[in-house]
């Protein structure tokens, strides 16, 4: 059973790909980690980013880690690193 799961790419993500790509998750639930990777898999332009370790994940608002969990339904946002003066 897979569940669809929107992210909304924020910065430079979203220039790659769009404001917005769905994902189709393997289980109910999965850790940042693994929604990282699948993203990465379904939309190359996204991996050398993702590969940089530095994309912050907020789930439901909040600034989550790699090993939080995502479930169906969540709200994603992927931040790239910013710099600023």
């Amino acid at each position: 059973m897979t569940a669809r799961l929107y992210v909304e790419l924020c910065g430079r993500l979203a220039d790659a790909c769009g404001r917005m790509v769905e994902l189709d998750l393997p289980a109910e639930e999965v850790p940042v980690s693994a929604l990282f990777a699948a993203l990465a898999a379904a939309y190359p332009a996204l991996a050398p980013s993702i590969a940089s370790g530095r994309v912050r994940a907020c789930v439901n608002e909040a600034l989550v880690g790699p090993d939080s969990p995502v479930r169906a339904g969540d709200e994603v946002a992927l931040f790239p690193p910013v710099s600023g003066g």
